[in-house]
């Protein structure tokens, strides 16, 4: 591991560790600001989180969730458009859970053309995901379930005929006669649905509680999808999130799917709460801001089973 602590904010020097680090000679790499490390009495909270990152980047797990599913990989996928002049290429995100307890991951990211929403590299890192899950387990996932950010609902027929097309591809590359259950669920979180919780007989409402499930009445009635909400919110209105499931050739029943996605939430090790969507979504948009923000280019393989990029 490489701790360097700097004095300023300057993204050309940011870049240059990055590059060094995650691309040329491939080690873990933490950046402190000086002014982060200026208040002593924050100090002992400050190191706290730092170490925290530090123990989750090299590999350790720092929580978990009983997730009873043997036997399934759990993918995220997002992108990342890069707003630089310097070339303005989207990158993918792509992250996949190695163990049942969604604890151990392979990520990496790949190129696309420029403003791509869709990645035409898919088959490609599932196909290493595939075989790194093989490594570690001995065995091919017989589920595989992928949580797809940043698609809006009128490029949900991109999603099943081009990305998901690739899926396919990639899993009849590792074996022919592999025929894994899979669930391609798109997530969105821009959405303008609103829900409250009336408080018995009086007029006043307020927000649902982490955990409510919206899936009746006021979803789709050409879609399986439903509203949940993860986060608890002491100010302000919260907002759902919106799961449509694309594809389902599992046993899962929808209170299955709704479960996993919430206790999903719960494991994004950049903050002790619950966040809006399933981590391994916010995984996959870390390392595509990385590569896209930062790198420019592809990094290492040797760091794809850390979450180095956090």
């Amino acid at each position: 591991l490489v701790v360097t602590i700097v004095p300023s904010d300057r993204d050309d020097r940011y870049n240059a560790i990055k590059q060094l680090c995650y691309i040329d000679s491939p080690v873990g790499s933490q950046v402190i600001k000086t002014r982060t490390l200026a208040q002593p009495q924050k100090m002992r909270s400050v190191v706290q989180k730092i170490m925290l990152q530090i123990n989750a980047k090299l590999g350790g797990e720092l929580w978990a969730c009983n997730i009873p599913m043997a036997n399934a990989m759990i993918v995220g996928i997002d992108t990342y458009h890069d707003p630089s002049s310097r070339g303005g290429y989207s990158f993918t995100g792509f992250v996949a859970s190695m163990n049942q307890s969604t604890t151990q991951f392979y990520s990496c990211s790949r190129q696309e053309d420029r403003g791509q929403e869709f990645s035409s590299s898919l088959q490609n890192m599932m196909v290493g995901a595939l075989h790194h899950y093989q490594e570690r387990q001995d065995k091919l996932p017989e589920r595989i379930i992928v949580y797809r950010d940043g698609v809006s609902e009128g490029q949900l027929h991109v999603v099943k005929q081009y990305e998901l097309k690739q899926i396919e591809a990639a899993i009849g590359h590792i074996d022919s006669d592999y025929k894994p259950q899979i669930v391609v669920i798109v997530v969105q979180k821009r959405i303008r649905t609103r829900m409250f919780v009336s408080e018995g007989d009086s007029a006043r409402v307020s927000n649902p509680p982490p955990g409510t499930v919206l899936d009746h009445t006021v979803t789709s009635d050409s879609l399986y999808d439903f509203y949940l909400v993860s986060q608890h919110v002491s100010k302000g209105t919260v907002t759902p999130s919106h799961y449509i499931v694309v594809m389902n050739t599992s046993n899962l029943k929808p209170d299955h799917i709704q479960k996993l996605s919430y206790k999903l939430t719960h494991m994004y090790w950049n903050w002790p709460g619950t966040v809006r969507v399933p981590s391994v979504c916010l995984y996959a948009h870390k390392i595509a801001y990385m590569h896209g923000q930062h790198l420019h280019r592809a990094s290492a393989p040797e760091l794809a089973d850390r979450l180095f990029y956090l």
